[in-house]
Formats: structure tokens, sequence, C-alpha cells
């Protein structure tokens, strides 16, 4: 929720009546001057939240009273604020559609968020939807996971992938990998690509764990404890003793290649470079040249720019490839410059400027015939 918005909601629930009977009641004098006598003007004044909300509506809708939304809010508000469902849908709705305010959906998510805290099924779903369409100000607390929980159990793969991500980066509850995991799981066995690549990635970060192996390679298969599994290699090494030797495990290493393999074979080019950086690097995969430039090819033809950008890098240096090839550098430094690169664009000039002619001309036009023009 916005600080302010936030703030005030706080000071309504605190101070209740007490509340009730500052800000609204100084709207008194200006209510009394038109005919709000048939309105509850006193017992809205004293904290009834029934009163406040009638007193809202009347000032939104123009009923008895001249309109006046200012009013309206301050009343609705207050009303919302101790506890009435229907004020803070009637708020939600005035700013989701620019009823008498700015339409602002940010301010419509807290109001939703607020009914639906009270209770009420409509308003939780409407600020589910706004949160997945990007359109509120965060998930606002615990509560709204709940809701999004209680949604993921219908399968649908975009809440699925919501929760994972809320488990994984602690927005609105504590990190919860293997919470995280699950939902992802759960998503990408349903085909979702973005939550293959996710769960690839998360399980690919996971640290490094150390099992003993004995030196004796010919007593390994009676090793009962080859499963065994050390969080430090400092760990491993006092528990080897003479006869083992600590051996690096990544568990969550093959996993992730297959889901993100899967993903990037759906055209989701962020889990091509992934894998590609993984194979060139060595760290995260098995260090590989090949595999390295198939995967960033597929996610530098898939639109992402930094693939486009180490492709020309290696290029240029010549690994990966029989010879340093300036004319493939150029034209791939010319298209991560075009999708808005300055480091390809600054890398590109530099390289130019050691092409004699005749490769000069042959980038310039390879790259314009294949960014069609």
């Amino acid at each position: 929720m916005r600080i302010a918005a936030a703030t005030v909601l706080l000071a309504v629930l605190v101070a209740g009546p007490a509340l009730a009977q500052t800000k609204p009641a100084a709207k008194a004098k200006a209510a009394t001057a038109a005919p709000a006598h048939h309105l509850p003007l006193q017992a809205a004044a004293q904290g009834d939240p029934q009163a406040q909300y009638e007193m809202g509506h009347a000032y939104l809708t123009g009923t008895g009273v001249k309109r006046n939304p200012t009013d309206a809010i301050a009343w609705l508000a207050a009303a919302a604020g101790n506890g009435h469902v229907a004020a803070a849908q009637s708020l939600a709705r005035a700013y989701e559609q620019g009823d008498g305010v700015a339409k602002d959906l940010g301010q419509a998510s807290q109001w939703w968020y607020r009914a639906g805290d009270l209770g009420d099924d409509v308003a939780r779903r409407r600020f589910v939807d706004l949160y997945l369409a990007g359109r509120s100000d965060g998930i606002g607390g615990p509560a709204a996971v709940r809701w999004l929980e209680t949604l993921a159990g219908e399968g649908d793969p975009a809440v699925l992938l919501a929760v994972g991500d809320l488990y994984e980066s602690g927005q609105g509850v504590l990190v919860d990998r293997a919470k995280a995991r699950h939902w992802y799981t759960e998503a990408a066995l349903a085909g979702n690509a973005e939550a293959k690549f996710r769960l690839g990635h998360m399980l690919l970060a996971e640290p490094a764990q150390w099992r003993l192996l004995f030196k004796d390679v010919a007593r390994e298969k009676d090793n009962a404890e080859r499963d065994r599994l050390y969080p430090t290699r400092a760990a491993a090494l006092q528990a080897a003793g003479d006869e083992r030797r600590p051996d690096i495990m990544r568990p969550g290493m093959i996993e992730a290649e297959e889901w993100l393999v899967e993903a990037a074979r759906q055209g989701h080019a962020e889990a091509a470079h992934a894998l590609g950086m993984a194979h060139l690097t060595g760290l995260d995969l098995p260090l590989d040249l090949g595999q390295a430039i198939g995967w960033l090819s597929a996610a530098a033809w898939g639109g992402h720019a930094g693939a486009m950008l180490v492709l020309a890098d290696l290029a240029a240096k010549g690994h990966g490839f029989p010879n340093p090839d300036p004319v493939r550098a150029w034209v791939n430094y010319d298209i991560a410059a075009a999708q808005g690169l300055k480091q390809a664009e600054d890398a590109r000039d530099r390289l130019g400027k050691g092409m004699n002619s005749r490769q000069l001309g042959r980038a310039r036009q390879v790259a314009a015939e294949l960014k069609g023009n």
C-alpha cells in the first residue's frame, strides 16, 4: 500500500470515533448549509460507520446534498477504516472508474484490499486481478498471499507463478524457497515456460554441498554414506579422515538444466541465455563452448540483446569459432546496439576502425538485411 494512504487508514483504525469527530466534524457547517438535516450527520460525527457510509454515499452521488467528492471520500474513508465493507467497495470503485476523483488503480487496489480484508470475496478477487495485472502497489500483506494461494489451488498457471514469486522474493511473506519451488513446479508441470525458467534458475543457484568418496575407488561400492551431504568443504574434510576425500555436489544442477532446456525449447530467451552463460563460464554447468554458442544464439535471435553482445565478443576474439570473425562480430554488435545497448554500439565502432572497407561494407550489408532495412 502507499505509505500516505496506509498512514491515514491506520490513524482511522486506531483513533476510531475520535477521528470521526475531527475531520468529518469539520465539514458539519458546510453540510448544515445544504439540506443535510436529512442525513445522519450527528451519528457519523460520533463515529457510527453506517452513518459515515451514508454521508459519503450521499456526497458521492449528490443524494439530498450537493455532490461533493472531497467530502464523500473523507466520510467513506472514515467508514471503511471503521470496518464498513460497502464503504471500502465504494472507494475502490470510485478510484477505479474515476468517479469524482482522479482515476488511480493503485488507490483502487488499496481499497479492494481493505474490503477483502473485511471478508468480501468479490473484493479479494478484484484485488488479485489488479495485482496479477501489475496495477496494484504490491501484494499488500499476508492476507493477500493467502487469497492467491487459495486461487492457486485451482491450477491457474499465472496465479501459481505469482505465488512462487512471492515466496522466492519475500514480498508480503518471509522468503521460503521450498514453497517457491512447490508453486513453480505446479506451474511448470502445467506447461508454463516462465515457471520452468524460474524453477531452473532458482535450482541452479542453490549452494554447493560436499559428499565423501573413498580414495580407493574399489571401496566405493561399499560407501554407505555416499549420499550424506556437508554444507561446506571444511566440514567434509573434518569428517573425511585419511581414507575419504570431499567431492563437490550441486544438488539442483541436473534438474535445473532440464527445466531450463524445456523453457528454452518453448522459446524462452532468458532461459536460453542462462544455459548459454552457464556453459560458457563453466561455473554452474560443465564448460562447453559449442553448447554455449548454440544456446546464446537461440537467445539472441529470440530478442535477447545481452546474448547478442556476448556472441559478438566471442566472434571478435575467435572464442568458439575457427578464427576471429570481425564481420560476424560487427553485425552482432550492430543488432545489439539497435536494441538499445550502448555498450554494443561502442564496441561496434571500435571494431569498425580496425576493419578494411570490404569487411565493413559486407558487415553493413548483412546487418541491413537481417534488420529488414
